[in-house]
Formats: structure tokens, C-alpha cells, sequence
């Protein structure tokens, strides 16, 4: 699954940049929804691996990170979503500087998380 993440990503930075070059708000906005589904999907599978539960919507997503410690990783995810999702998906808001930031945090994020489910399924 942290494959399928990284694909989405790497899917999400493509559209990014041609989005910049064209000056395309619909190309924009798509790339950072697809950065956001990465990270949904990177947690999904970190989340499956820690409780085996698969979370079915955000609320669920954070409340399970809540409860297995890391708040640090929850914080992350909704200053993410705000920024990725409801921003630059949902309002248009143009200001590529904070979605690249957010897609290098995604970027980290599944990496750290991929490391921890190997160091820890060995």
C-alpha cells in the first residue's frame, strides 16, 4: 500500500507542476486532492498494520490515531488536510509554496510510516 501512495504522489507532483506552468486552477486543485488521497492512503495502511482497522472517513482516522499515541501524527494530518484538501481542493486557494511544503511533508510521512511497519513486522 505505501507503493500505492507513493505512486499517487508522485502522480500528484506531475499534475503540480504542469499546473504551475499552464497557470491551471482545475490542474492545481487536482494534484492537491491526489497529494491528500497519498497521504489517506499511507495512514489507512499504517493505521491497518498498528489495529487492523481500516478507517472509513477522517474523524475515524484521527480518533484512531489518537488512541494509539500519536497525536503528533494526527496534528499533522489535519493541518494537511486543512491545507491540501479544504484550501487548495475544495476553495482554490492558489499558494503553491504551502502545497509543495505539504506535498514534501506527505512525501516524509509515507516514508517514515513505511519504515516503522518494517522495523517493526521483523
Amino acid at each position: 500500500m505505501f507503493e500505492t501512495a507513493r505512486e499517487i504522489l508522485s502522480y500528484a507532483r506531475e499534475e503540480f507542476e504542469k499546473a504551475l506552468r499552464l497557470n491551471g486552477q482545475l490542474l492545481y486543485r487536482n494534484a492537491a486532492d491526489k497529494a491528500f488521497l497519498a497521504l489517506i492512503v499511507a495512514v489507512n495502511e499504517y493505521l491497518w498494520f498498528k489495529t487492523g482497522v481500516v478507517p472509513s472517513n477522517h474523524s475515524e482516522r484521527r480518533r484512531l490515531l489518537r488512541k494509539i499515541g500519536r497525536e503528533d501524527l494526527r496534528a499533522l494530518y489535519s493541518d494537511l488536510m486543512r491545507t491540501l484538501h479544504e484550501e487548495a481542493f475544495y476553495m482554490g486557494v492558489w499558494e503553491p509554496d504551502e502545497v509543495e511544503y505539504a506535498m514534501s511533508k506527505v512525501e516524509e510521512v509515507i516514508r517514515a510510516l513505511e519504515e516503522e511497519v518494517k522495523r517493526e513486522a521483523q
